[in-house]
């Protein structure tokens, strides 16, 4: 007999299913509903041909720690693998590399960089380790205080135009999909500090793996799309409609709504204050991935490449599949993601996959200095919420929030809106929003025993 009960979750990506598994831990009896064909959210591994290709997340970083110590925990030790991570920066027509595992002397022998803006970068590292403390995933009041201006006015602030250009820019760009003209400071000093690894990780069988784990574990049930919840402060009632099924409603203990803001708002109208406030004022940026598999591997070391805004607006990041990780693509041949920005996208949106597709294959040819043989497969997939904007101001708003958060409905959220985005933010949502919930049954527990 289980010590709790049960709870739903509502969302199968990374926030609901790291929920689901800290309450099937806890003792409760957990259906997740999901309503794709899959689980994962903007976690997506697919197979086409010879190639495994990862559509949303591309890697586990070393700062995930609380992805990776759950990758282990759930028995995925056996297909964790490690790459040392080589960032490639276009500049004037060269494609300039730096060795991560070698941070320091990549940085200061590079070419892609001035020396004088090499002497004004030192004020960038001087403010990331002056504020190193607060540059964490559970440090949103100290995020707060350096919230106080723009990428861009930062930059012309305290840098100069060219690591504007060549660094600031292309560093919230491409890890972020952000606009420098919007993005709060913090996030750029957050991202020297944590995203700048030596190595990244990953999955044999794709990042998407560990949600897909996970949700062999407990009751996942797929395209089961949810219309309404209801916490009548004794139970929650889930009503939901499933593939020739029509409409039911079904009870449970406790439940995690763990989607995006538009379906959480529609679902739930008894939301509080505080989780409408953020969940209304949330902002999602667009993203086009297009992962391309190529009949051969190009000559480059690089495992991923920020591309300068200046250099072409259009695309943000390029990333090597086939040095990122074991097995994305057979011995000789390529992979290669091309990630289109939010303005393309809006720019683009009557044009077929086609177009999209001709688009990512142009930024290949230029930037790896022709095509790597022929197209083999692909896959084009446009992000409509791809990453929450953190527009200045937004770490304010997420520390009032996160200090206002009610612990004691039976209905909790997790989602990466309230904290650092990503991957690894939304999973430690989804574990604090288990915790809250096993807290409240703990207490009744005892309180009957």
């Amino acid at each position: 007999m289980n010590e709790h009960g049960t709870a739903a979750v509502i969302g199968g990506g990374i926030a609901g299913m790291a929920a689901a598994y800290e309450l099937r831990k806890a003792g409760f009896t957990v259906t997740v509903f999901e309503s794709r064909d899959r689980v994962g959210g903007r976690i997506w591994t697919i197979r086409k041909g010879d190639f495994l290709m990862d559509l949303g997340t591309a890697v586990y970083l070393g700062t995930y720690r609380d992805a990776i110590a759950m990758i282990h925990e759930v028995g995925l030790t056996h297909e964790f693998v490690e790459t040392a991570a080589v960032m490639g920066l276009p500049r004037d027509g060269v494609m300039h590399h730096l060795d991560l595992t070698k941070l320091v002397r990549a940085g200061l022998t590079t070419r892609a960089i001035s020396p004088m803006g090499k002497l004004k970068a030192t004020r960038l590292v001087a403010d990331v380790v002056r504020n190193r403390k607060g540059l964490g995933y559970d440090t949103y009041d100290e995020l707060a205080k350096i919230d106080t201006e723009t990428v861009t006015e930062y930059g012309r602030r305290a840098l100069n135009a060219e690591l504007l250009e060549y660094l600031a820019q292309p560093l919230v760009s491409g890890t972020w999909v952000a606009d420098a003209n919007e993005t709060s400071v913090a996030l750029l000093h957050w991202t020297v500090r944590n995203m700048l690894v030596s190595h990244v990780y990953n999955l044999t069988s794709g990042v998407a793996g560990l949600p897909e784990h996970v949700s062999t574990l407990v009751d996942t049930r797929l395209e089961h799309r949810v219309v309404n919840v209801t916490n009548d402060n004794t139970s929650v009632s889930v009503t939901y409609e499933s593939p020739g099924a029509g409409q039911h409603t079904e009870t449970f203990d406790a439940c995690v709504i763990a989607t995006t803001a538009e379906p959480a708002l529609e679902m739930y109208p008894q939301m509080d204050d505080n989780h409408r406030g953020l969940y209304e004022t949330n902002r999602y940026r667009r993203l086009g991935s297009i992962v391309i598999g190529f009949s051969e591997r190009p000559r480059d070391s690089a495992t991923f490449c920020l591309i300068p805004g200046k250099d072409d607006p259009d695309t943000i990041s390029i990333v090597a599949d086939h040095n990122k990780a074991p097995g994305r693509a057979p011995e000789g041949k390529g992979l290669i993601t091309v990630l289109l920005a939010h303005e393309y996208l809006d720019r683009t949106d009557h044009l077929p996959d086609a177009d999209i597709l001709d688009r990512a294959v142009e930024s290949v040819k230029r930037y790896y200095g022709g095509l790597p043989g022929e197209v083999e497969e692909h896959a084009v997939v446009r992000w409509a919420e791809s990453v929450p904007a953190i527009g200045k101001g937004r770490f304010r708003r997420i520390a009032d929030f996160r200090r206002h958060i009610d612990p004691t409905p039976r209905v909790q959220f997790a989602s990466d809106m309230d904290r650092i985005p990503g991957l690894n933010g939304a999973l430690v949502s989804g574990k604090e929003a288990a915790a809250r919930v096993s807290a409240q049954f703990s207490r009744r527990v005892k309180a009957t025993a």
